[in-house]
């Protein structure tokens, strides 16, 4: 198994992208004709792969362009708070953003949810074929457990979940290695820093990560909702903007990309976002292949996204 120079202390924090940079700016709120900046989006970062995707999609049909903000979700709640000048929140879950929108953050009648999450068990294809189950993981040549922070990453939640409705938590719990984001837990996978992790399945479409399923009852429905900001500027471009992400065509590149709907029942949804061994989607990988701490580069779709520290 390829082994990388130990890199997990060293946060990742907030990815930043910038799509459509080509575009015309629309014009101010107020009617002056004055320039805007890109719309701000704040994406849980299990969104980091196909995001780009969509917005390069919606800026080349509407002209406005985006700059999108990756973290974990309550992470980004906690900057939404603080003021941070965000349009657009996609969350990983409801929670969050219902939160947000109790304390005056998020206009409530904006929330919708967007898409059904699922975890799956990430393991290196270098570590052998051995685990098919999470008990799996007891093995002892399973050395360390990549898991986003339960508190701030809803992927992360469910995964400790499911250790705990398996019996397995307090057995496996020196294992863990705690990520700040659930794209983090993955890149630990990916670059041979753990030898499993628990993940959302949208990230998992590269070949050298083999996916084991997790029983769907093992966690809470992971229903991802997204809000507009209450103290956005922007309000038309941001409804165009969660119009396009819950309309045909943005349900359609989310569902290729591993979601599955949001309306669909939790073991429904483990079945329609893919099967246990996922095919990489070609147009997608070359967002996923990121290693730890390094600035994230997909020029194809015109975006151009680095990892900054994460503010306070």
């Amino acid at each position: 198994m390829p082994r990388h120079k130990s890199r997990l202390a060293l946060p990742v924090g907030l990815a930043v992208a910038l799509v459509g940079m080509s575009c015309d700016s629309p014009s101010g709120p107020q009617g002056q004709g004055a320039p805007l900046g890109p719309l701000g989006i704040a994406a849980a970062s299990d969104l980091q792969t196909v995001l780009p995707v969509l917005a390069k999609r919606f800026t080349a049909q509407t002209k406005i362009e985006l700059r999108l903000t990756f973290g974990a979700s309550g992470q980004l709640a906690e900057q939404i708070k603080a003021g941070a000048p965000f349009d657009v929140y996609l969350a990983a879950n409801q929670a969050f953003v219902q939160g947000l929108a109790a304390g005056g953050h998020i206009q409530a009648d904006s929330i919708h949810p967007y898409a059904r999450g699922t975890l799956v068990l990430a393991v290196h294809r270098e570590s052998g074929t051995s685990i098919t189950s999470l008990a799996d993981l007891e093995r002892p040549e399973i050395k360390k457990i990549a898991l986003a922070n339960p508190a701030t990453a809803p992927y992360g939640a469910a995964g400790k979940q499911a250790l705990e409705r398996s019996g397995l938590w307090s057995k496996l719990e020196p294992k863990i290695v705690q990520a700040e984001s659930v794209r983090q837990a993955f890149q630990y996978v990916h670059s041979g820093n753990a030898e499993a992790g628990l993940v959302g399945r949208a990230l998992a479409t590269v070949p050298e990560i083999r996916v084991v399923e997790v029983e769907p009852s093992l966690y809470d429905p992971i229903v991802q909702a997204l809000g507009i900001v209450a103290r956005t500027q922007r309000a038309k471009d941001a409804g165009k903007f969660a119009e396009f992400i819950l309309g045909d065509e943005g349900q359609a590149i989310l569902r290729d990309a591993g979601f599955a709907s949001a309306l669909a029942e939790p073991e429904a949804a483990s079945k329609a976002s893919g099967s246990t061994e996922v095919k990489a989607l070609s147009p997608l990988v070359g967002l996923a292949r990121p290693t730890i701490g390094s600035p994230l580069m997909a020029e194809e779709f015109g975006v151009v996204a680095r990892a900054h520290p994460t503010r306070p």
